[in-house]
């Protein structure tokens, strides 16, 4: 069983609530990936994605900042670990398809990779006074995190380039109305906010939110004949479940379920 311990530069707690929250932990360096932060990332994800315990993650940064994405300055520039035929990026599917609620809780300033990060995430709790900044144009380097996928997928084609063209700081307000932050508030309440969202869905029926995830994944691309195959092997999962039947038992007996996400 995972112990979240990995290095100082990525402090992991699970709660008695089943609520992971890891935080990057280089403020020195507004939380920018160095080598050793990378590699702790991929270790959190693959051990939350298998650990019965977790049910949902947030991610976050130390000091006031989410993450500026590559470190350039750092010693350590091992790049993300990839299998021998996985693309460099391949560790964003393990966050994209996380078979848990993820919420991202910025502070401060999410740049780069830093912001794709954050898009992987399922649900963005933002300061009012962060900074989302895609800057890789801005570098001349080719955007990556696979921003190119979640972007335009939850603010649109047209929006999304002209944010990636610009490589400017991109206006709350507007993110707030395109559905790229979820809910905007002053930096005292990111996280008071994002906890208390992650322990309701902690007590949620944890492996029905995974089934919709990824039929709502998978729906992204696919035909509706296709989403109602998908659909239709998800309800099967899901009433052969015990939370299924907790469901029926907490409605019959007129009080709140008490689901175990078996």
């Amino acid at each position: 069983m995972p112990t979240y311990d990995y290095c100082d530069e990525l402090k992991v707690n699970l709660d008695d609530d089943g609520v992971l929250v890891a935080t990057m932990n280089r403020p020195a360096r507004k939380n920018a990936f160095n080598g050793a932060l990378r590699y702790a990332i991929r270790d959190m994800l693959r051990d939350a994605a298998a650990d019965a315990r977790v049910r949902v993650l947030v991610l976050t940064g130390a000091g006031g900042a989410f993450c500026t994405g590559a470190d350039l300055a750092t010693d350590d520039q091992r790049a993300w670990p990839a299998g021998p035929s996985q693309p460099l990026f391949a560790w964003c599917l393990d966050l994209l398809e996380m078979p848990k609620p993820t919420i991202a809780a910025i502070e401060g300033v999410a740049a780069g990779g830093g912001l794709g990060m954050a898009l992987l995430c399922d649900i963005r709790v933002c300061a009012d006074s962060a900074r989302l900044l895609p800057i890789w144009l801005k570098r001349a380097i080719h955007p990556d995190d696979l921003v190119t996928w979640t972007l335009p997928r939850l603010v649109g084609y047209s929006r999304a380039l002209t944010w990636l063209y610009l490589a400017e700081d991109i206006p709350l307000l507007e993110a707030e109305r395109a559905g790229l932050i979820n809910k905007l508030c002053p930096a005292a309440d990111v996280m008071p906010t994002a906890l208390k969202l992650a322990r309701k869905l902690a007590k949620a029926p944890t492996m029905h939110l995974a089934l919709t995830k990824q039929s709502v994944l998978r729906g992204l691309s696919r035909e509706p004949w296709d989403v109602a195959m998908i659909e239709s092997w998800g309800q099967q999962k899901a009433f052969a479940s015990e939370d299924f039947q907790e469901g029926i038992r907490a409605f019959q007996q007129k009080r709140e379920p008490d689901f175990t996400g078996r």
